[in-house]
């Protein structure tokens, strides 16, 4: 089980979306978080002295069964997707791409309005791990070919975001590399000694997808469908999405529905609406997604290097619930996820866990 390790390295994530339709208590008409346009307007928003051009909003997310709590520590398989880390920060002005793929569009902590587009930026760093299980390591048993892959993908990233009060539309490229310099062997070697207490030794990185430099495009829309909300405080939101990703490692099309339901729910990604929210915010959250994959460089290889592939299955299914905290402006998730199986030797489904964290320097 990766645990402490992974905090060293990290990565980044996504959401976006296009306009919807609002279930409130509040007398709004357009501002799409059930309060009144003329009040809100008049609200001052933080001076550019206060949030500032460099303003920031980090994040960690940390991807793993270690996080499957039901489960007895020594029961925690550390296979499939075995790790994950996603380091970010988000700029609440927009830099130079603002001109050109967000029209022009103000940064959301310089909009003096509290409706239409205004713009961020998000910069990441991460790795994702994959291993087989471990075990039954490469070459101790005919058939070994038929696990899943050791690999291993180490990136940054940088994404165009376009937040409305109804919508949340993303744009990123992200840049890394695969095989030995994505350091997947070094981060699992160190995290079990750590934990070797509870975790099997990994004993087949030699066998990893190789080495290739990598490029990865993907874009997200996310819609806020409905609302239920009495000003700043909500009860529950909904919002469907669709991605898409393009690139040497994941080509793949989604789509998916989320829903939270809680005490005094922030806006889920507008932060000119978290103006005078509440100190405590509680909520619980699930969701469902259905995925087509074409390719996955953890299954398929690299392109001109597949020695090492299994037969895989386009369409995967995913479904997840969890629990959310803000205290103040330190925020705490945790979500268990279940995906179906992604290739046809392996199991029927992979549980693991998010344990995420943020910062949200907001008024």
């Amino acid at each position: 089980m990766m645990v402490s390790f992974r905090a060293v390295l990290g990565a980044a994530m996504v959401v976006a979306a296009c306009g919807p339709l609002r279930a409130q208590s509040g007398t709004a008409t357009g501002t799409g978080n059930g309060t009144n346009d003329s009040t809100e307007a008049q609200r001052p928003l933080p001076t550019r002295g206060r949030w500032g051009t460099s303003a920031w909003l980090p994040r960690l997310r940390l991807d793993n069964d270690a996080y499957n709590f039901w489960v007895h520590p020594g029961h925690r398989t550390d296979e499939e997707y075995s790790n994950g880390v996603v380091a970010s920060l988000e700029a609440l002005h927009a830099p130079w791409w603002g001109k050109h793929l967000g029209g022009g569009r103000p940064g959301c902590g310089e909009d003096t309005t509290t409706t239409g587009r205004c713009l961020t930026t998000l910069v990441s760093i991460g790795q994702n791990i994959y291993t087989p299980n471990l075990n039954r390591p490469p070459y101790s048993y005919p058939g070994w070919e038929q696990e899943r892959p050791y690999a291993a993908w180490l990136y940054v990233a940088g994404a165009a975001r376009t937040v409305t009060p109804r919508s949340l539309r993303q744009v990123e490229l992200s840049l890394g590399v695969t095989g030995r310099p994505a350091l997947g062997e070094t981060a699992q070697s160190i995290a079990h000694m750590i934990t070797r207490k509870y975790t099997t030794e990994a004993t087949g990185w030699e066998t990893q997808v190789g080495f290739v430099p990598a490029i990865q495009v993907g874009w997200r829309q996310m819609l806020l469908a409905v609302r239920g909300a009495s000003g700043t405080a909500g009860w529950f939101d909904l919002a469907p999405s669709v991605g898409v990703n393009a690139g040497t490692i994941r080509t793949s099309a989604d789509a998916g529905l989320r829903l939270r339901a809680g005490y005094n729910l922030s806006h889920p990604w507008d932060p000119r609406a978290w103006r005078g929210r509440k100190r405590l915010e509680l909520f619980a959250t699930g969701g469902l997604r259905a995925e087509y994959v074409a390719r996955d460089f953890s299954l398929d290889g690299t392109f001109g290097n597949n020695e090492r592939r299994v037969a895989r299955v386009p369409g995967v299914r995913e479904f997840d619930v969890g629990l959310g905290l803000r205290m103040q402006r330190l925020r705490l998730d945790w979500i268990a996820t279940t995906r179906s199986r992604e290739y046809t030797t392996g199991p029927s489904r992979h549980v693991y866990s998010t344990m995420s964290a943020a910062w949200e320097f907001v008024p």
